[in-house]
């Protein structure tokens, strides 16, 4: 039987994004100390208006350069990368593409409605299903992701598994094989409790788990504690309950 092993995680935030409680190298010792082999920061990109809940454009050159200290500061014992998490819109290419061109990589974390320089984060009074899965998609093939974040991330507001969601669900798994895009499986949410049915969503997985996607465990680390033991072993005990198994990739193809 294949043993999953948690050593590589590519989505971590940090205290410059206003709402992670650990700095840069808090987060790196920690991981050292728990045997990690790889830690990707991905802090949330700046956008063109000012937001409190993320990383600000005054901060960036901060940011990149206090994770470049530490990658080599720690590299005989550790391997860090710096990447920012984005909300994709086709109509802001350039924009992404001049954030790729300052970092490591890219993953696409769909937390907003169209254009995410607007306000219009998704919530209980705005969803939609066609939007979520055109934007998702969009991010598969645009070319610039390493690969999608939380892709059950709407499961959180939405909270049926009805035709739509089976539709939307399908449609993702597609662009995911098609493009060869891994899906993220998130523990954030798993931080606070054993199991849960909206995010990760076990419909959703179980979907992904009859196919041959391929899906990246990822932290999503506001702090430490998700990098724990605790936590991963929920997420595994997850995994090989909804027939992840198989689908599971340690390494990240950087693009």
């Amino acid at each position: 039987m294949k043993i999953i092993s948690f050593k590589h995680n590519y989505h971590t935030h940090t205290i410059y994004c206003h709402h992670a409680v650990d700095t840069v190298e808090q987060m790196v010792k920690y991981a050292i100390k728990n045997h990690y082999l790889t830690l990707g920061f991905s802090e949330h990109a700046p956008l063109n208006v000012i937001r409190k809940r993320r990383l600000n454009w005054k901060d960036l050159d901060n940011y990149i350069n206090e994770v470049n200290i530490a990658k080599i500061k720690y590299k005989k014992q550790i391997k860090i990368l710096c990447g920012l998490e984005c909300e994709y819109d086709s109509s802001q290419y350039k924009y992404y593409k001049n954030l790729r061109n300052k970092v490591d990589y890219l993953i696409s974390g769909n937390h907003n409605k169209g254009n995410p320089h607007l306000a219009n984060a998704w919530n209980s009074k705005n969803i939609d299903l066609d939007q979520y899965t055109k934007q998702t998609i969009d991010a598969c093939k645009c070319g610039l992701f390493s690969y999608i974040a939380h892709p059950d991330y709407i499961f959180k507001f939405y909270h049926a598994w009805d035709e739509d969601a089976i539709n939307m669900t399908n449609d993702i798994v597609d662009a995911s094989l098609k493009y060869d895009i891994p899906l993220g499986f998130n523990l954030n949410g798993l931080k606070n409790k054993q199991e849960t049915k909206d995010y990760p969503n076990n419909y959703f997985w179980q979907v992904v788990g009859d196919t041959k996607c391929k899906v990246l465990i990822e932290a999503d680390a506001h702090d430490h504690r998700t990098l724990s033991k605790t936590v991963v072993n929920r997420g595994i005990r997850l995994i090989k309950k909804w027939g992840l198994t198989d689908n599971v990739i340690e390494n990240l193809k950087i693009r």
